[in-house]
């Protein structure tokens, strides 16, 4: 996998958690918005976990 796409995948990692977790101290949470803060915060690490696997797998 060529490392601009690594790096734009981490890139797009960190906007998705920073931008949750900011939201995560913003939105109430009894609402809908907080699930789906919580699972978007799921899904960027789950990326950047996806990305580290792949820096990880190429380099091994």
């Amino acid at each position: 996998m060529s490392p601009e796409l690594l790096k734009a995948f981490f890139r797009a990692g960190i906007f998705v958690t920073g931008t949750s977790v900011f939201l995560l101290f913003v939105v109430e949470q009894d609402s809908p918005e907080y699930i789906v803060t919580i699972l978007s915060i799921c899904v960027g690490v789950i990326l950047l976990g996806a990305v580290g696997g792949a820096i990880w797998y190429s380099n091994r």
